[in-house]
């Protein structure tokens, strides 16, 4: 056993050092101590994730400890590395189940491969509004996924927040006003099966890859469009290689964010109990942030000179024929139950 934890210990050694973190002193998993009325997490909490600062997803993580210290007197340090400095997000998923590092996020698309207990989230047209979600954070479903995820990976669920709303679909070619338009146009995806047969459906030529290598590929040919939410268009300067969108309303991105589950355990339960509440008060605050700057970024896309296509009554059930046929097909995985009960929060 305790070769086991040497090889662990060492592994996490490795992976930091390659990042440049152990001058941090980020070893194993996060001590407790106690100072009178103050409690205090010893070693930092590393958080690797692929927002930048000031982004609503980065500002879930890391508003945590400052609502740890005034409304629970608990002292801690998140050091949150943005932009995936870590690692792609493949990378930086394996290295939180790994224990190199303890925090990361990401839509729910990108867990599908560990587990199907939230690819209800991504069902084309399942969630249909910002209340929607809201409700759905907070029904008994979420909380049912939540234990059935984390009975099948070594994580710990923290509260999601939005990714950015709705996704439009871009490309760099025309204007694509129904799935006809689309026509072979190669577009970037997640690994998701649902995200890949969506594009599918709508006639374009789905090419799993990860965010960080989106833009060149964009910029060079190898995918000529994405299917992504405008604050990601914005912020990772794509605008200077699309044009053209489609408010299809097909997906609301969610962002999933866990932490290893055994710097979970490591917390005493009064910690678990504060630092759990602390990132629910920090996702209620980021998701006030997304929710309010959605329509911002589409006219910052618009003042740059991009095209986002309003589809009509028509044209939009020409869109959501092809992505709501996909629940009896790559969405047959998901427990009908499930449905169901995500219907009756509509």
């Amino acid at each position: 056993m305790s070769d086991n934890r040497e090889v662990a210990n060492r592994s996490r050694r490795e992976f930091l050092g390659r990042a440049g973190l152990l001058g941090a002193g980020m070893i194993a998993a996060p001590a407790i101590a106690r100072a009178q009325q103050t409690k205090r997490i010893l070693k930092p909490i590393v958080a690797g994730l692929n927002a930048k600062a000031g982004d609503p997803t980065y500002e879930s993580i890391a508003r945590i400890p400052k609502i740890l210290q005034e409304k629970y007197h608990i002292e801690t340090e998140i050091q949150v590395h943005p932009s995936s400095v870590l690692g792609t997000d493949t990378q930086q998923l394996e290295a939180v189940q790994m224990g190199y590092i303890d925090i990361t996020s990401n839509v729910t698309a990108q867990f599908s491969s560990y587990s199907n207990a939230f690819s209800f989230v991504d069902l084309p047209y399942a969630i249909t509004s910002w209340d929607m979600f809201d409700r759905l954070m907070k029904a008994d479903l979420w909380k049912q996924q939540v234990t059935k995820f984390e009975a099948q990976v070594p994580l710990k669920v923290l509260p999601p927040v939005g990714g950015g709303g709705f996704r439009l679909l871009w490309n760099n070619k025309r204007v694509t006003q129904a799935p006809a338009a689309v026509d072979g146009l190669k577009y970037r995806t997640t690994n998701s099966p649902l995200e890949i047969a969506l594009i599918r459906g709508w006639g374009g030529n789905p090419t799993p890859m990860a965010w960080t290598e989106t833009y060149n590929a964009v910029a060079n040919g190898v995918v000529e469009g994405i299917h992504v939410q405008p604050i990601w268009t914005y912020r990772f300067n794509l605008f200077e290689v699309l044009k053209y969108a489609t408010d299809v309303k097909a997906i609301f991105a969610v962002q999933f964010q866990v932490m290893n589950a055994n710097t979970w355990k490591s917390f005493p339960p009064e910690i678990q109990q504060a630092f759990m509440a602390a990132a629910q008060d920090a996702a209620d605050e980021a998701n006030a942030m997304d929710r309010s700057s959605e329509e911002s970024f589409k006219q910052k896309l618009t003042d740059k000179k991009m095209e986002i296509y309003e589809p009509s009554a028509a044209e939009m059930l020409l869109w959501q024929k092809p992505g709501e046929a996909l629940w009896d097909t790559a969405g047959k995985t998901v427990d009908r139950d499930v449905i169901k009960w995500l219907m009756a929060l509509r």
